[in-house]
């Protein structure tokens, strides 16, 4: 029989911060894609040319495309993302959150593997308060700093 946890947190948040992209990007994302294949042709890579066609399309696709809404539930024992993945706590040595705006924060959850990359998590601001107190009682809060990816990826819109 498994035991009570000692909180629950249960919320609906987007599964990324979406930003809206204008004309421009497109623009730019397909020039930037041409001249890259004009490269791989260029130099004989047809390969080259093949992926970055497969990627000019993926990016605009996905781009565009609207985030799903997401149900998180947290507890002393593990974070469930939609029902489909469930990370126990013991996966995570720590944990920070960085607000966006006044309406959500992301919540990084750092994993004891070194090789994994944190896993972030949109909160409600609303909810913060009531995160940080329960989260503070099984994993330790760390200071968090903004990765070169991270600051690449709102640089480029995504």
């Amino acid at each position: 029989m498994k035991a009570m946890a000692k909180f629950e947190i249960e919320w609906d948040a987007p599964e990324y911060e979406h930003r809206e992209k204008d004309v421009s990007w497109y623009w730019i994302s397909i020039a930037i894609a041409v001249a890259l294949i004009a490269f791989a042709v260029w130099k004989k890579n047809y390969l080259f040319g093949f992926f970055i066609v497969i990627a000019e399309v993926l990016l605009v696709l996905w781009g565009s495309r609207p985030p799903r809404v997401i149900n998180f539930i947290l507890t002393d024992e593990e974070l469930s993302i939609h029902a489909q993945k469930v990370h126990s706590m013991k996966e995570f040595e720590g944990w920070s959150i960085e607000k966006n705006d006044e309406t959500w924060a992301d919540l990084h959850f750092y994993f004891r593997s070194r090789v994994k990359t944190p896993l972030r998590v949109i909160v409600p601001v609303a909810r913060l308060g009531e995160i940080r107190t329960n989260l503070k009682t099984v994993l330790r809060e760390i200071e968090h700093e903004t990765s070169i990816v991270d600051s690449i990826e709102k640089f480029l819109g995504f």
